[in-house]
């Protein structure tokens, strides 16, 4: 294949696509909690209760997309399925702006979940995988990082419009927006090197000799699913993603429940964020020069204090503070560690071994955050959760030291066949 020689790669558009995505993603979708309060004063009929299963359905039809996310990629290209999570997700949006009952409401959320499917971390590290040989967590991380900024604009922008012009105009402009911004950002997006008539960057021997997606290194779906490490990274996720999303969600509760001030728990709260946007920046390179073994092993101990702080302590001020920056840093586990670890098995497949870990952290926090008010409602505290947590740290750093390495054959075409092949 004839490689164009030019100075500046196609890569870099990519990426600053990605970037885009990811910052508009979280300016529409990370502000949707904001509306809750603004729909019921509206919706008199309608119950907190039955309202509470619109984010949850979010997160379920997400997971069924993220499980059929590597078919999909591979008939339709990125491009189109981010085209297609952002045209989702406004027609979601403006279902929600007419919804009168909790029937629409529903029927919205089934097309809001293709949004967190198809694009965010998933495409995103899929993407860099196939466009990047090097550095990819690093990459992922910075990406993920500056869209965690638009948050906080999101937060502030819809906070605005809900005080001025209603939560159903709020929804039809940010419809308007997410779709106009993935139509950019479709435009920009190649699906592959080939695309462009080049080679990934920092591409490696084989990788520079490939015609297509099938002639890289690694693993098919199929062939890393017959091994004993595809299903640890899964259960790992899994585990991993109940104990995180059980503190995470609940941790401004825990806070309440010691007698402080709503203003005081918000603002020691507001720190997960910023940590976590600084642990982004750091923990994708260091990921990448430690390998994703070690920093799970570190997170997991950083995890291990926040338990014992809050299962066998009463915390200080102070300590809440230090307690909400670790869990921002352990936070980085959910949003870009599946990408190294997809990267386990090689590059052929590691769209949908990404997709496959990501719809393991959606059902880890489908099952972890109510499970804690289970615990919390049979023992009236949330200590004894904490507490056995620390039991799932020690399965989860089990199963990291047995499981999380790299499989025998991911750097050969063929994968795990190619060995075969040469006994």
């Amino acid at each position: 294949m004839e490689t164009k020689k030019s100075a500046f790669h196609y890569a870099w558009v990519v990426f600053i696509a990605t970037v885009l995505m990811n910052f508009f993603f979280s300016v529409v979708y990370s502000s949707f909690n904001l509306y809750a309060a603004s729909i019921l004063e509206a919706n008199p009929g309608i119950t907190r209760t039955a309202y509470s299963i619109v984010p949850t359905l979010h997160s379920v039809f997400a997971t069924v997309f993220l499980l059929l996310y590597g078919k999909i990629v591979q008939k339709l290209g990125f491009r189109l399925v981010m085209l297609i999570g952002g045209i989702g997700i406004g027609i979601g949006y403006f279902i929600y702006s007419i919804a009168t009952n909790m029937v629409m409401f529903y029927i919205g959320a089934l097309f809001v979940g293709v949004f967190p499917a198809f694009c965010s971390s998933t495409t995103t590290g899929a993407i860099v995988n196939r466009w990047f040989g090097k550095l990819n967590t690093t990459l992922l991380s910075i990406s993920m990082a500056i869209g965690g900024f638009g948050g906080t604009l999101g937060s502030i922008i819809v906070g605005r419009w809900l005080g001025t012009i209603g939560y159903a105009s709020s929804f039809r402009y940010m419809a308007i927006l997410i779709v106009v911004v993935m139509v950019v950002v479709f435009l920009l997006v190649r699906n592959s090197p080939q695309d462009k008539n080049t080679t990934m960057l920092w591409a490696s021997g084989q990788d520079k000799v490939a015609h297509s997606q099938e002639e890289r290194a690694g693993y098919t779906i199929k062939q890393a699913m017959k091994t004993y490490n595809f299903w640890a990274m899964v259960i790992f996720f899994v585990l991993y993603a109940v104990a995180f999303y059980a503190a995470y969600a609940n941790v401004s509760l825990y806070m309440a429940d010691l007698g402080w001030s709503p203003e005081l728990y918000g603002t020691i709260f507001s720190f997960v964020n910023t940590a976590n946007v600084i642990a982004m920046f750091v923990g994708g390179y260091a990921t990448d020069k430690m390998g994703p073994r070690i920093t799970i092993f570190v997170l997991c101990v950083l995890y291990a204090i926040i338990c014992i702080i809050l299962g066998f302590m009463t915390p200080s001020v102070g300590m809440m503070y230090a307690v909400c920056c670790l869990i921002g840093v352990c936070w980085l586990f959910c949003k870009v560690l599946h990408t190294p670890l997809a990267l386990c098995f090689g590059s052929r497949d590691s769209a949908t071994i990404i997709a496959i870990l990501t719809a393991a952290i959606t059902v880890g926090a489908s099952v972890g955050i109510p499970a804690a008010n289970v615990v919390y409602d049979l023992t009236g505290s949330y200590a004894t959760l904490f507490k056995a947590l620390l039991v799932v740290l020690v399965i989860c750093v089990i199963l990291a030291f047995t499981g999380i390495k790299m499989a025998p054959g991911y750097d050969k075409v063929g994968g795990p066949d190619a060995l075969k092949e040469k006994k």
